[in-house]
């Protein structure tokens, strides 16, 4: 061992004292490992919202990377190719940079869900926490509106929960065989798809406030075949139903991942608002996190309460209860997620009319 090389080891282990001696490593070795992860989601998110993975396909050198985004400014552009190198979400072999993690390598495929997700991040996610002391101090009512502007990527991300609302939407459909079908917040389209696809006699309404998102659902439905059978509307669901009362009623009523939107004092009026449009037996499907129960909920409900207005999770117990005080019978209900407290209600506007085999809320 040289000398240098002892005096080295000499200062870390007194670093390695000094800093027990201060108290917190517990607390601190848990903070370092928050900063790395954060660092990577950042990292992630801006690789989205920039698109430089897009050029990173063919293995090119810092300078083709340059000329191929428009860089004006190279050195930021190595600084952060560095910081995904040294995250293994890159690769460096030769000066040539690769696509190397699994996270970015499901991003360069073009993931949907991974592609909101990080997009959201750095504003919609992290927004209300960087915007808390502002937003605690605000009037009621007021708000950030993220909702609006970012309509498009919660659209998307929402989707992580649909392997399992898929399932029961077409399970309910195969048990129902429902004519004519009503999908509230349809947003992506994607459960008005799954409708059609299940049934091939049955029609979707679909109503969703995002224009851009109801358009974009269209387009998608129209070049899956099944335009004709679908009319996706933009606006308000309240205003719709209201001009919708004297027309032909709905067999089943979805109302999945979005119950939240609404302030809950008018939750009740909404569900009587449905129930007029709902044929004698129909049935409503109300698929919702609640809170309290797990991290991504609480986290969920803080964004929601962020926004403009009243929006938040309802309560384990209060989708029943609205539902009763709409006059509904509550006739079965299931946890779709094992470890999150998401549940899916289902209410009939006529006597019993439950899927098969589901026992009631509780």
């Amino acid at each position: 061992m040289t000398p240098g090389s002892w005096w080295g080891h000499v200062t870390t282990y007194r670093g390695i004292v000094e800093t027990l001696k201060q108290g917190g490593a517990p607390a601190r070795a848990l903070a370092i490992a928050d900063s790395r992860a954060l660092v990577r989601a950042l990292f992630l998110a801006s690789a989205v919202s920039s698109g430089v993975l897009e050029h990173l396909g063919d293995g090119p050198t810092l300078a083709e990377v340059v000329r191929r985004t428009g860089c004006r400014r190279p050195e930021r552009m190595e600084a952060w190719l560095a910081v995904g190198t040294d995250l293994g979400e890159l690769g460096c072999a030769g000066g040539r940079y690769r696509v190397r993690g699994r996270r970015a390598r499901a991003l360069s495929r073009g993931d949907g869900l991974l592609l909101a997700h990080y997009r959201s991040m750095l504003e919609y996610q992290v927004g209300p926490y960087a915007d808390l002391a502002h937003l605690l101090d605000q009037h009621p009512g007021a708000g950030r509106d993220d909702l609006g502007r970012y309509a498009d990527d919660i659209a998307r991300v929402s989707l992580a929960a649909a392997p399992f609302v898929a399932a029961l939407v077409r399970q309910t459909v195969l048990e129902t065989r429902p004519a004519r079908v009503l999908d509230i917040g349809c947003g992506s389209g994607a459960y008005s798809r799954l409708v059609l696809e299940t049934s091939a006699s049955a029609e979707v309404d679909g109503v969703d406030l995002a224009p851009g998102v109801v358009e974009a659902a269209r387009q998608e439905l129209a070049a899956a075949g099944l335009g004709s059978r679908a009319r996706l509307h933009a606006g308000d669901i309240r205003p719709w139903l209201r001009q919708r009362q004297s027309g032909a009623p709905f067999d089943l009523v979805l109302l999945l991942n979005n119950i939240y939107y609404f302030e809950r004092s008018q939750r009740a009026a909404l569900y009587q608002e449905i129930r007029a449009v709902l044929a004698d037996r129909g049935q409503l499907l109300v698929v919702s996190m609640t809170a309290p129960g797990s991290v991504a909920a609480a986290h969920l409900n803080f964004m929601l309460v962020c926004q403009e207005g009243a929006a938040s999770l309802p309560g384990r117990d209060e989708v029943a209860l609205d539902l009763a005080a709409a006059g509904y019978a509550v006739v079965g209900g299931t946890r779709l997620v094992p470890t999150e407290p998401f549940f899916a209600t289902w209410a009939t506007a006529g006597p019993d009319a439950g899927p098969p085999g589901v026992s009631p809320c509780s």
